[in-house]
Formats: structure tokens, sequence, C-alpha cells
């Protein structure tokens, strides 16, 4: 584990190459809190820019220094590493959540990237839109919905998306980038380039405001029904294989209740992960590894994460 006396020294370093930026910096910060996870280590430094202009400003002066960057957006869909992460993490908790419609389109919806999903789903369904209904039920930001093309095994985000507006990681201002140039996949957006996204377009479809309202309430009680509510959480762990389902595959294997240290099998839907209390990302880590190792032993087939894992383990 490093020394006190190393943080502290690698923290007045990182104080001097940051100075005098407009944003917030915390530096050594646990990013356990910043996770749906409750999960994770600290950042070297965790910058908190509340609009684009410190936003550019930060990864101006990041680029000039040489220092590493990495986004986190709201938290959920990824386990960050007992060791943290180095360089600067990029978190957009304190800012961008502009959320209507687009001036002259009344069909077309602008939310920013630190928007929460419930939040840009009852603004469409208010208002009769159809095209993010299939976010309900969905935790975590706007940011990242799109950066986990999110949505159910029929529909999915990507396809309500008409733009969005980003920062390059390599430095220059924001731009616009439409969504012919984003690679959408299952559970995943590839952008031309690192960077982050600051807010997103969809073009949606006038639809039935009652008929909208009545969908989202029932696919609520659903969610809460089927997946586990209350406790700490990053969503869904694997992907769906072809033609079938992690969790059933999981169920089947009896893994349902597994523990390691604070980290469980949700007894409630086996592809969540739940922290039960006190749980590292070493425990979650480990029972990644027993699920893997019981669905191939069960069913022959090796299962995909769908959780991101950022930084690094303790030494």
């Amino acid at each position: 584990m490093r020394s006190c006396l190393v943080e502290e020294e690698m923290a007045s370093g990182l104080e001097g190459r940051l100075a005098g930026l407009a944003c917030e910096v915390r530096f050594g910060e646990r990013l356990a809190p910043y996770t749906t996870f409750q999960v994770g280590g600290p950042a070297d430094a965790l910058a908190l820019p509340k609009d684009e202009a410190e936003l550019v400003e930060l990864i101006a002066r990041c680029w000039a220094e040489g220092l590493p960057m990495s986004v986190l957006g709201g938290g959920a869909n990824t386990l960050v590493r007992d060791g943290g992460i180095r360089g600067a993490v990029i978190c957009l908790v304190n800012g961008f959540r502009e959320l209507g419609l687009v001036e002259g389109d009344a069909l077309l919806v602008e939310a920013g990237a630190g928007v929460k999903i419930p939040a840009l789903v009852r603004f469409a369904a208010e208002r009769g839109l159809e095209g993010v209904e299939c976010l309900a039920g969905v935790p975590g930001t706007v940011g990242g919905a799109l950066a986990m093309n999110a949505g159910t095994a029929e529909r999915y985000a990507g396809e309500a998306v008409e733009s969005v507006r980003w920062a390059r990681l390599a430095g220059g201002g924001v731009e616009t980038l439409p969504a012919s140039r984003i690679t959408f996949v299952y559970r995943g957006a590839r952008l031309p380039e690192p960077g982050v996204v600051t807010s997103v377009r969809f073009r949606l479809r006038k639809g039935d405001a009652e008929a909208l309202r009545a969908y989202l309430k029932e696919h609520a009680a659903m969610r809460r029904e089927r997946q586990p509510w209350g406790v700490p959480c990053a969503g869904s762990i694997f992907r769906n294989p072809p033609g079938e389902r992690a969790g059933r595959l999981i169920e089947v294997a009896g893994l349902k209740g597994r523990r390691v240290g604070g980290a469980e099998v949700s007894r409630v839907h086996a592809n969540f992960l739940v922290n039960c209390g006190g749980a590292t990302a070493a425990d979650v880590l480990e029972l990644i590894g027993v699920v893997r190792a019981r669905v191939r032993e069960a069913h022959g087939l090796d299962l995909e994460l769908e959780l991101k894992i950022a930084g690094e383990d303790l030494p």
C-alpha cells in the first residue's frame, strides 16, 4: 500500500500542476461515494467541472501537464478497483443538468450528460414523446446511458440519438457530433476518439401521454419486482449470450445468494451483484470469477462482462 508520505507528496505535486482551475478539484478523494456500487479507492485528482467552459479548461491543463484523464460520469455500471485511479478523474455530478425541448423543434429533446435518466424519461412522457421509454428503470445519467447504449433487449437509447456535444480528451473546444459518427453496439457506443460527452439530443416521436405514463408506471413496478432495489449495485454484470439470459444461467448454476466478503449474487436477479455492506472491489472481482467458473462448468459458456472496471488493484 502506498505510504501516507508518498500520497501526500503526490497530492502536493498535483495541486501545483492543477492550481488556478475554475473547476473544483479534490485530491485523494475516495471514489466509492461516486459510484452506484459504493465501492472504489481514491482518485489522484477528482475534477468536478460545472459547465463546458470549466471542462475545456481542465482538459487543456491536463493535456499540457501530461496527466492521464478518465471519465467517471454518474458512476453506474462501473467498478473502481481498490487502488483507485491515477491522474485526473472527470466527474460531471456538479453540473450538466439542462433538460428541455430544442427551440423550433417540438420533437427534439436535449439533455445534459448529468441529467438523471428517470428525469429524462418523465420529461418525454409528460409531453407525449416516444423514443426513450426503453430507459425506464435504468439507473445513472444520460451520459452513462449513451456510453452503454442502455435500454431493453429489444430497443436501445442509441436509436433515438440525433447528436451529442462532446470535448475530445486530446484538447480543443466542445463540438457537435452527429449520431452517424457514433458506432452503437450492444451495450456500448464508440466515439471517434476518447472524449467527454456534455449533452445528448434525442429525436423523438409524437405519442400518447396517458399511454406513456401508464407504461412507465407498469414498467417501474416490474423492475422493482424483478431487480434488487435499496441496496448498492451497478446494474447487470454480464452480457446476455446469444439466445440466452445471463441471469437464468447463473440462477440454474445455483449461485443466487453466493457471497464473497460483502458482495453477493442478488437473490432477486442473479445477473446483479449487490454490496451488502463493506464490500471491496476485490470481493466483487472474486465473486465475478466464481460466477464465471461455475457457469462455464454448468453450461459450457463464458460470460462476458457488461460491467466496466477501472483503476488499479492495491499493491
